[in-house]
């Protein structure tokens, strides 16, 4: 049976994404395998820079997902011993979400994996490619989120 060789050419851009970023986890996963925890490795940077003020609905906002979505990544992250919720003082309905002591024992070996995982992926290009790629990605991103909004009047 012959293999259709332009089948790569017709794939749509969102499966070849979505591939790549499970390649990218898959990998990643692999040199992270020896933590208790096997995701939301990204939203344990944000919760870093946040500094104790990021709350969930910011969190939210820049993971680009819903609260609910949010909701479970604080809670599997708070479980596992990574993260605590406190309470506003000011409004019950908000949590700021602060690192562990675990967690910020653990973040520079999750951040040096992650640049290994990204140099792996980006090997072969150069600097100039590496940034004119992310700079592709984020226009990509940008006119499919204008087409949704869009699309959603």
């Amino acid at each position: 049976m012959e293999i259709n060789q332009d089948i790569n050419q017709v794939q749509p851009i969102g499966r070849i994404l979505s591939r790549t970023g499970r390649s990218f986890l898959h990998l990643l996963n692999e040199k992270l395998n020896y933590l208790d925890i096997e995701r939301d490795y990204y939203a344990l940077l944000l919760i870093e820079l946040g500094d104790g003020s990021l709350t969930q609905k910011e969190l939210a906002r820049q993971l680009e997902t819903d609260k609910v979505s949010v909701v479970r990544v604080v809670d599997y992250l708070a479980g596992k011993g990574y993260i605590t919720r406190v309470k506003s003082p000011t409004d019950r309905r908000k949590y700021s979400i602060s690192l562990t002591d675990k967690a910020k024992e653990k973040l520079p070996g999750i951040k040096k994996s992650m640049q290994e995982v990204t140099e792996t992926g980006f090997n072969g290009l150069t600097e100039n490619q590496q940034a004119e790629f992310i700079s592709v990605l984020g226009v990509i991103k940008n006119n499919l989120s204008k087409a949704n909004n869009i699309s959603r009047l």
